[in-house]
């Protein structure tokens, strides 16, 4: 059988025990150099991941078992938000098309009818992902690091959002991995 990223890519759910490789994640500066506001404390990352329900779709991104990422798709109505964090390692090697691809078909499954993401207009590998997955660029503006933009206007970071039709796409059962079954190496 020939080896695809499709076969080698599985998520499943955050829990707990990934506290630490969230942290590596968010404290690497190449993996945030686009992503303001991302959780720097072990101990309210622990507290979110805790509060964390099963209608929240927060998965580790996983290449053949080795935890590589974290993904998320966040429900709006009839819409989700993606997002994703890779590490290094794994840039430009077709895990985050694989995992993208993945994440639509769990929109799809859950009956959404697009998806949207938003990124640095420096991001271009991201750009280029998301224009290659057919996600349409609608519009720019600025995001705020922080809840209250006023207090600190130095951290509101320029952004482009990015939208894709996906009614009537259908996933796989076998598609998306929910459960924290099988083994995984950690990075």
């Amino acid at each position: 059988m020939m080896d695809t990223m499709k076969e080698r890519i599985t998520l499943r759910a955050l829990t707990i025990q990934d506290t630490d490789i969230l942290m590596a994640l968010t404290g690497n500066p190449e993996v945030v150099r686009y992503l303001p506001g991302m959780i720097q404390d072990r101990r309210y990352a622990a507290a979110w991941i805790e509060g964390l329900t099963a209608d929240d779709h927060e998965l580790m991104v996983l290449l053949d078992g080795r935890v590589i990422g974290e993904c998320s798709l966040t429900v709006h109505g009839g819409s989700g938000e993606i997002g994703l964090m890779l590490f290094p390692d794994y840039w430009r090697k077709g895990c985050g098309t694989e995992t993208v691809l993945q994440l639509t078909a769990l929109a799809g499954k859950l009956g959404l009818r697009e998806i949207t993401a938003f990124t640095s207009p420096k991001n271009t590998a991201c750009i280029g992902l998301l224009q290659k997955l057919a996600f349409a660029r609608h519009a720019a503006g600025w995001i705020a690091a922080e809840e209250d933009p006023e207090k600190n206007p130095d951290q509101l970071f320029s952004t482009e959002f990015y939208q894709k039709n996906i009614e009537g796409e259908k996933a796989n059962e076998n598609d998306i991995c929910r459960s924290g079954e099988g083994t995984e190496k950690t990075q």
